[in-house]
């Protein structure tokens, strides 16, 4: 028979570790999950038990109550996402290839950006967005977005294009090629991991956002998930905590699509393009 080794004995206790991580790291999820299917009187009676019976209807009365919050979040972070890889695309492609005057100022000068914290322009953004009349809208959100997203989706395409090989470009224009379709027909395509990656994250910045939907948003009609969870109960009049636990499953359901269909592109993105110096 085969012997242990010091290094497989290693080996088991890594796993064993790694394996208690992810337990530990499942445990609200997995609480969620049970607790979704029980009544107030199962969950205080019995914390940690199963569902006897299920309550299946939980998820139908959380669903009618939130559908709308996830539809409107759904919407402004698709939008506002769309609008933050054209920007960052444009903008990337140009400080990555091209050379004008100022260039390494203006992009320092992002980069300084990115170290305000955002708290600080919660109000002036507040004052500024009230004034142009664009509070208790959807522009709010997806305005927001699109300029909020801007500086570090730049940097991120900025590094990722500043790897492709020039040759390519020079190629396509040698046989005739406008500027134009070189971005279109050659950059874009090859920045699919990065832009892929720049909309799943501000996809769910957009869909994890409190602070900001709570102060500009004040008809509930357009309000965002995040918000909407902590309303529903007192717009509704639901008690139960199982209905909660419900929704709490159901708003979840978004983001764990978009991951799943994007982790591929994401994770090429990331070790592609942000990790590149």
């Amino acid at each position: 028979m085969r012997s242990f080794k010091i290094s497989d004995v290693r080996q088991l206790v890594n796993i064993a570790l790694l394996a208690l991580l992810v337990f530990l790291t499942l445990v609200p999820i997995l609480f969620m999950l049970v607790s979704s299917l029980k009544s107030n009187a199962q969950i205080l009676g019995n914390f940690w038990g199963l569902p006897a019976p299920a309550r299946w209807g939980n998820y139908g009365e959380a669903f009618h109550s939130i559908w709308r919050y996830i539809v409107n979040t759904i919407a402004y972070a698709v939008v506002g996402s769309v609008l933050v890889m054209a920007l960052s695309s444009v903008s990337g492609y140009l400080f990555a290839k091209k050379t004008f005057p100022g260039k390494d100022f203006l992009f320092m000068l992002m980069l300084a950006m990115m170290m305000v914290p955002g708290i600080l322009t919660l109000i002036p953004s507040y004052v500024l967005y009230e004034n142009m009349g664009l509070t208790n809208t959807p522009w709010a959100i997806i305005i927001a977005c699109a300029a909020g997203g801007q500086i570090f989706g730049t940097f991120l395409c900025r590094t990722f294009m500043a790897g492709l090989p020039s040759e390519l470009f020079e190629a396509a224009r040698i046989d005739g090629a406008t500027e134009r379709r070189v971005f279109l027909q050659v950059v874009l395509p090859l920045s699919v991991p990065i832009l892929a990656t720049l909309f799943i994250m501000q996809s769910v910045g957009v869909y994890n956002d409190y602070i900001w939907p709570l102060l500009t948003i004040r008809d509930s009609n357009l309000q965002v998930i995040a918000v909407g969870l902590t309303i529903f109960t007192k717009q509704f009049g639901i008690t139960d905590l199982g209905t909660r636990f419900a929704a709490y499953t159901i708003a979840s359901l978004p983001l764990l699509a978009i991951f799943s269909f994007g982790m591929k592109y994401y994770i090429q993105g990331m070790t592609q393009g942000a990790l590149k110096l």
